[in-house]
């Protein structure tokens, strides 16, 4: 199989994978709402890295993790309490008192990203499930070449997607300047339901 079908593939599946409402596209949209474009663009790059890293590690690690329900289930139980948490903060968060669609943002923006990536460790089940599903159809990830391949066509689809939330934010702050009083409630809100969803999946 080519290494342009890998590429494709993972790209395809990972902007899928990407297009619902999660931990870094959260952050994305509204630090983009509240800092502008380049806050926005700089936290995707960071968390483009650390979706680039985890789908490379799942993949080479595909036979250990795809036989070890463990690491599975404490990796579900993490991610419930990181969902909790940020719900919790977003909620009692007090709101700016404007909105700014500037290209106004700090350096630390790809760290928080690189950050935001990190917490986001779903992503290694994700690509185990769907790693044992490709392989199923004759998909096979023995050789590092294809494995590396895929990861950045993974890369690429998550950054698309992440791009994406970016413009829906922008348009968000040019058609209202009352968005701000609502963001965070509406953050919290949604990670708090993604910390139920997830709870839900521990039983």
């Amino acid at each position: 199989m080519s290494l342009g079908i890998y590429f494709i593939v993972a790209l395809i599946l990972s902007f899928l994978g990407t297009v619902p409402i999660g931990l870094i596209t959260l952050t994305i949209t509204q630090k983009t709402i509240q800092n502008g474009r380049q806050s926005g663009i700089m936290i995707a790059i960071g968390a483009t890295v650390m979706e680039f890293i985890y789908t490379y590690v799942a993949l080479i690690s595909l036979d250990f993790f795809s036989k070890s329900t463990i690491i599975s289930d404490y990796i579900k139980i993490f991610s419930t309490v990181v969902f909790f948490s940020l719900g919790i903060y977003f909620l009692w968060k007090k709101s700016n008192a404007t909105l700014k669609a500037t290209s106004e943002y700090d350096y630390f923006d790809f760290l928080r990203g690189i950050t935001v990536g990190m917490m986001n460790m779903l992503i290694v089940p994700f690509w185990i499930f769907l790693g044992i599903w490709l392989e199923s159809n004759g998909m096979f990830f023995k050789n590092k070449g294809d494995i590396l391949i895929f990861s950045i066509g993974a890369a690429i689809g998550a950054l698309i997607a992440f791009f994406g939330y970016i413009l829906l934010s922008e348009y968000i702050v040019s058609k209202t300047k009352e968005i701000d009083r609502y963001t965070n409630k509406v953050v919290g809100l949604i990670f708090l339901g993604l910390g139920i969803f997830q709870m839900t999946q521990l039983f």
